[in-house]
Parts: C-alpha cells; sequence; structure tokens
C-alpha cells in the first residue's frame, strides 16, 4: 500500500466500530419504545377498566337502593336485614372509589406508580360492591320466584307431608317387627327416629298451615320462610326414616355374617375336639377342653331360637370365644408336631445308637485285658441310658436319652480305643 494511504484502514475500523455502536443503541431505543408502549397500553386498559367498574357498581348500588325498597315492602325489615348491611358496606366502598378517581382527576401530579395503584384499588372496591349487591338481588328474586309459585309449592308439600306420614306408620311397624327378632340395645341406633320423624312432620305441617293461612287471606305477608321451614322440616323426617332403613338392611347383613360365623365355629369346634382325643398329653388336652367348653357354650347360647339378636355384639362375643380356642389349639397342635418330629427321629437314634454300642462292647470283647475301667463305664452307661430311652413313653425325653446314650457310646469307644494303643 501506498505510504501516502496509511490511514484508510484506520477509518475503515473506526467506521465499522461507529456504525455498531449506532445499531446497538437504535436497537436498544426501539426495545425502550416498545417496552414504553406495552406499559403505557397496560395503564391505559386499567383505567378503562377502572372507569367501567366504577360506573357499573354506581349504577348497581342506585338499582340496589329502589330494590331494597320494593324488597322491606315486600318481605319487611327483618328479612331484609343482611340485603341493607350489604347496601350499606357497597356504598362505603363506592365513595372510597370515587375519592380515589377524583385524586386521579385533580391537578396534582401523580406518579405512574401511584396511578396504577388507585386504578387497582377502584377496581377492586367496585368489583366487590358490585359481586355483593348482584347476589342479594338474586336471592330476593328468588324469593319472589317462590312467592309467586308459592300455591302451587304449597299443594306438591301436601302430597308430600301425606306420604310422608304414611312413611312414619311404616316405620313404626318396621321397628315393630324388628323389635321380634333383634335386641333392643341392637335397635337403640333408630329406635327413636320414628318420635323424632313425627316431630319433625308436626313442624311442618305447623308451617304449612301458617303459609296456607297467609295464602287463603290474601296477605300481603310472604309465605316464603313458612314454606322453607316446612321443607326443612321434611327433610329431617326424611332422613330419620330413611335410616331405619339402612338399619333395617345393616342388622339383616349383620345377622347372615353371625350365621356363617356360627357354622365356621362349628367346624373349627370339631377340629379341636379331634385333636383334644388324639393329643399325646393330658395337660395339653385339659386345656383344650377347657376352651373348647367355654366356645361350645357360647356358640350354644347364640344360637337359641328364641334369643333377640344383637349381631354385631354377638359376632363380637364369638370371636372372642373362638380367638381363646384358637390360640390354645394352635399351642397344641405345636406340641403334637413336636411329639410326632421327635418319635421320627427317635427310631434313628436309637439304631444309631444300638449300632455305636454293639461296635464299641464287641472292640471291649476282643480287648478285655487291655481296655481300662473309664471306657467299660462309659460303656455301662450308654447300655444303660439305651435301655431307659426304650422303656420312656415321651418320645421328646426318649429321644434326649437316646442321644446321651450315644455320647456315652462313644466316649466309651474312643477311651477304649486310646488304651489299646
Amino acid at each position: 500500500m501506498n505510504g501516502d494511504l496509511w490511514w484508510v484502514p484506520s477509518v475503515i475500523v473506526v467506521g465499522l466500530v461507529v456504525a455498531g455502536v449506532w445499531a446497538l443503541v437504535a436497537a436498544s431505543r426501539r426495545r425502550t419504545r416498545t417496552r414504553l408502549g406495552q406499559v403505557n397500553a397496560a395503564a391505559t386498559e386499567l383505567e378503562r377498566s377502572a372507569s367501567s367498574s366504577l360506573v357499573r357498581a354506581d349504577d348497581l348500588v342506585q338499582d340496589a337502593s329502589d330494590e331494597l325498597s320494593f324488597a322491606i315492602a315486600q318481605f319487611g325489615e327483618s328479612a331484609t336485614q343482611e340485603f341493607a348491611a350489604a347496601l350499606t358496606t357497597s356504598k362505603r366502598q363506592l365513595s372510597d372509589a370515587f375519592a380515589l378517581q377524583q385524586k386521579l382527576d385533580d391537578a396534582v401530579p401523580d406518579t405512574a406508580l401511584e396511578r396504577t395503584r388507585w386504578n387497582q384499588q377502584i377496581v377492586q372496591f367496585a368489583d366487590e360492591a358490585t359481586a355483593r349487591l348482584s347476589n342479594q338481588a338474586r336471592n330476593f328474586t328468588a324469593k319472589r320466584g317462590v312467592e309467586r309459585n308459592a300455591p302451587q309449592q304449597m299443594d306438591e308439600l301436601r302430597r308430600r307431608l301425606d306420604r310422608m306420614s304414611d312413611r312414619v306408620a311404616g316405620g313404626a311397624n318396621t321397628l315393630a317387627r324388628l323389635g321380634l327378632s333383634y335386641s333392643a340395645a341392637a335397635l337403640a341406633p333408630i329406635s327413636g327416629n320414628v318420635g323424632r320423624a313425627g316431630t319433625a312432620l308436626d313442624g311442618a305441617r305447623a308451617s304449612a298451615d301458617a303459609a296456607v293461612t297467609r295464602l287463603e287471606a290474601a296477605s300481603s305477608e310472604p309465605v316464603g320462610e313458612q314454606l322453607q321451614a316446612a321443607e326443612h322440616a321434611l327433610f329431617q323426617a326424611t332422613q330419620l326414616l330413611d335410616a331405619i332403613e339402612t338399619g333395617e338392611d345393616q342388622l339383616h347383613r349383620g345377622f347372615v355374617n353371625l350365621q356363617q360365623a356360627l357354622d365356621a365355629a362349628s367346624l373349627e369346634l370339631a377340629e379341636a375336639r379331634a385333636l383334644r382325643d388324639n393329643h399325646e398329653e393330658s395337660d395339653t388336652s385339659a386345656s383344650l377342653n377347657h376352651v373348647i367348653t367355654d366356645a361350645a357354650a357360647v356358640q350354644a347360647s347364640l344360637r337359641e331360637p328364641v334369643r333377640l339378636s344383637d349381631p354385631a355384639a354377638d359376632l363380637l362375643t364369638l370371636e372372642t370365644a373362638m380367638n381363646g380356642l384358637d390360640s390354645i389349639r394352635s399351642e397344641a397342635r405345636n406340641r403334637q408336631l413336636r411329639l410326632d418330629n421327635a418319635r421320627t427321629a427317635l427310631a434313628g437314634a436309637l439304631l444309631t445308637v444300638r449300632s455305636q454300642i454293639t461296635l464299641t462292647r464287641d472292640f471291649v470283647a476282643a480287648n478285655r485285658g487291655r481296655v481300662q475301667a473309664a471306657g467299660r463305664t462309659r460303656l455301662a452307661e450308654a447300655e444303660r441310658q439305651l435301655a431307659l430311652a426304650v422303656a420312656e413313653s415321651d418320645p421328646v425325653t426318649a429321644l434326649d436319652t437316646a442321644r446321651r446314650a450315644m455320647t456315652h457310646a462313644t466316649d466309651a469307644d474312643a477311651l477304649a480305643r486310646y488304651d489299646v494303643h
């Protein structure tokens, strides 16, 4: 490159750097403008929402004031106290919301953060007031519907009361029938239901009669509360009578379960008696006989034809007796198994010790002058222990004795061989 143009590369580099910086600055400004646009759009939307909520709540408060006046005239002040309290609270919230809106509209400069917070509070106050008053308005609209349809509802209520009266009589018959098979304790959870259902039914009739009186007199007094009271009492009576039907089903199923448990107990008692009769230990047989007698007595008492049953309590009593039987029976089985195992092992032990004694006796006989007293003494003791094992009736004791005989025979053989060598 010509020496006069040495500065050209530097200019190019500087230009590229400047262009890059300018591009970064421009991009940053675009992002900032975008963010600011989004923030401003959100703030504008929030202001619009706050204004709309405020107007809607103000209109609803005015409508609710008129609605409350109508409600008081129709239902009385006692029935509209909650509505009046809701209107008072909503008016206070609306006043607070208008105060915040005034701060937004005055000439005093506000920060963006303050304007956002105040608009959010306006929306909150207005929406809460709107929801509260709307709920009260719906409640009284429903009450007016009840008043309009009261004659039709009364006819249906009368039919239901008549059906419920029949159910009360049926419930009394059901309890009387159950009393022939089940004890007072078994029926205790439902025995008072007919009386309580009858009381609830009387209350329902009284409320219905009061409503009819007002309707027939063309009175302006509302009947919704009387109808609601009658419906509530009717519902209580229904639940009480349903409980009788459910209780009857549970008692019958419990009785079936009890009979199945009694049948199973018969099989277990038969097995226990067989084990008792064939068991080799008299003490164990006596223990088995004791629990068999107790369990059989419980089973017999629960099977008495004239006995009034309490399935849940009876099943618990039977289970307790059978659990005691099962515990002793399991122990007896284990002891019998121990005897059987010992008897099986005893046969092999006797064969082994006889063989060892014979071998040792033959060795001593072949070396009479050389085997000393110690070996001969062990051999004699082995023969004595073998005789005891053969004579013993208890296979467990016999097995232990045979094993001691084997130990003495083995020692005798070792001592004899030591003496000879």
